[in-house]
């Protein structure tokens, strides 16, 4: 009996502490989706404020930047985005996280040089039309599964 009731009580705090990881990405995503991307952007400018490393938060200022097509903007907020990938230990996470470091940083040293100042503006048109996923929602998605999507403290 001891041992049921234990259970049931570490199912409901894991489904507690699950839950607003999930309702945080569900909620982002669905801005993002929306054409909201000033509530994601704040979003994001919170959390690097609590922390620099934020993956989180680092992660939705790439992708804002990349939708506005800022140069200088998306070359800091790759760099930081690159070192908060270094700073995962979460074992879940670890080996995409490395992936996706070398994909940046291959980005920001090799792509987003040869990019003129005409091709930036194309894809800022381009990019700014709602009702498009998030580019990293996979990344963020798993961030929230493992549970470390963690509101920010108040």
């Amino acid at each position: 009996m001891k041992n049921t009731i234990a259970a049931i009580a570490f199912s409901l705090s894991a489904f507690a502490h699950a839950a607003p990881s999930a309702d945080n990405y569900h909620a982002v995503t669905n801005d993002w989706y929306q054409g909201n991307w000033t509530n994601v952007y704040e979003l994001a400018q919170q959390r690097l404020a609590a922390n620099t490393n934020d993956l989180v938060a680092s992660h939705l200022m790439v992708s804002y930047d990349i939708l506005f097509s800022d140069y200088q903007a998306m070359s800091n907020s790759i760099q930081r985005l690159v070192c908060a990938l270094d700073s995962v230990s979460e074992p879940s996470l670890t080996n995409l996280c490395s992936n996706l470091r070398s994909g940046w940083v291959y980005y920001l040293d090799e792509f987003l040089p040869q990019q003129t100042d005409a091709v930036l503006q194309e894809q800022r048109a381009k990019s700014q039309i709602s009702h498009k996923p998030l580019d990293c929602d996979f990344i963020l998605e798993q961030i929230s599964e493992t549970g470390l999507w963690t509101p920010l403290q108040k």
